[in-house]
């Protein structure tokens, strides 16, 4: 009732929501008039059970999976758009703190990649989210100027699919099935 009452009275038009699955929004979609229009997840190349989802399905990795299934489809389906937060892994790729050897591998290819498009190893990162057919839309969740200036180049660069396959594959440190 709340969200009608502040509907009608013009104080909001639309809902966002966080960490919400493809039932739990459709759920709750169900009891409101107000549509909802965003779902922020924690999406990257290092949290990428999302795309993980859709290409071990009917598998024995997709059964420990914590990632709910049909999220970015129903997501997709519904014109709910999709933000990511946790969007440039603590700087993982990007000179911070690489955890496992398939970091380090992927760090390198990443400052590869930014070299041969002529941006930052932030745009590059981005650019791996962006160039999904869901449109995500990455949050960056930083206040350091110089991060966010290099994370502005990534309106310059579209990857190609060897380059985000590729670095898909480095991440996970294996072939995509």
């Amino acid at each position: 009732q709340t969200i009608h009452d502040l509907q009608a009275s013009g104080k909001i038009k639309h809902l966002g929501v966080s960490n919400m699955h493809g039932h739990q929004i459709a759920f709750l979609q169900s009891a409101l008039d107000t549509p909802i229009v965003a779902n922020q997840l924690e999406m990257s190349l290092a949290f990428r059970d999302w795309v993980e989802d859709g290409i071990t399905t009917n598998s024995a990795h997709n059964r420990n999976m914590g990632y709910a299934p049909g999220t970015i489809e129903h997501c997709m389906l519904n014109k709910v758009q999709l933000q990511a937060w946790g969007s440039l892994a603590q700087g993982r790729y990007t000179g911070g703190k690489a955890e496992f050897e398939e970091d380090v591998a992927t760090a390198a290819l990443v400052t590869k990649l930014a070299a041969e498009y002529g941006v930052s190893p932030e745009a590059i990162v981005l650019g791996w989210l962006m160039r999904h057919p869901a449109g995500i839309q990455p949050v960056i969740g930083t206040t350091n100027l110089q991060r966010i200036r290099q994370c502005t180049e990534t309106t310059n660069v579209t990857l190609s699919r060897e380059h985000w396959y590729a670095l898909l594959e480095s991440a996970r440190g294996s072939d995509v099935p």
